[in-house]
């Protein structure tokens, strides 16, 4: 059983042949061939421990003939066009977008389902810029943390109108969990104004920049149901 952040990036995934970057214990691997979402799944780690006891764990579910484990970096354990789907989760934004640069016409052969741990501004901002649309977001919460998953693909993207779009985009404005994501930037937004407000050496144009989108997002409550 997954974890509901877990659950809403596997419901994404329908392949004959899905990546998971960063598997850890390859929960989600398990589950994507249990459930006949994937035919057969690559789970690769930067890291030998968590790989060793991914292995471990496909192994006890009898699962190690379709799940196969690879020790690398990132799209660099993946040859172009291999796999259909390929999962990044559980890190940050940026690194995200540094480990689909590095390999991006691995990238550009695969959907791509993404689950950024934070600066999910950038990374909107850095996938869009290099023409990698976003097909859909979905919203999922647990134990008090709000999670975005994106799902894109290469193809060409227009920019967003205004810059508070890529903090909360308006394609989630009929998400019933907006309110949890909006309350969320709210209070990210609020604490980064008070504590400029508070410092001695306070960076003006960053907290003019914060205090705008506080305006901005006032404009989206209306949303919030």
């Amino acid at each position: 059983m997954l974890t509901p952040r877990l659950e809403c990036i596997a419901k994404y995934v329908k392949a004959d042949t899905a990546a998971d970057i960063g598997t850890d214990h390859a929960y989600v691997p398990v589950e994507l061939i249990k459930r006949g979402s994937a035919k057969r799944v690559i789970a690769a780690d930067v890291r030998e421990g968590p790989l060793r006891i991914a292995a471990a764990n496909i192994e006890k579910h009898g699962l190690s003939e379709k799940i196969e484990t690879r020790l690398g970096s990132g799209l660099s354990v993946l040859r172009p066009g291999e796999a259909d789907t390929t999962i990044i989760a559980g890190m940050g934004g940026i690194l995200i977008s540094e480990i689909i640069a590095a390999d991006i016409e691995t990238a550009a052969d695969t959907l791509l389902v993404l689950q950024p741990m934070n600066s999910q501004y950038e990374l909107r901002k850095w996938l869009l810029k290099n023409n990698f649309k976003i097909l859909c977001e979905d919203i999922e919460c647990e134990d008090h943390h709000v999670y975005n998953i994106m799902i894109a693909a290469r193809g060409e993207a227009e920019p967003y109108k205004r810059d508070i779009d890529y903090h909360i985009p308006p394609m989630l404005y009929r998400h019933p969990k907006l309110r949890f994501l909006y309350e969320k930037k709210l209070r990210e937004f609020l604490k980064i104004v008070r504590g400029l407000e508070k410092s001695e050496n306070c960076d003006n144009e960053k907290l003019e920049y914060y205090k705008n989108a506080l305006e901005e997002l006032k404009e989206i409550e209306y949303h919030v149901s």
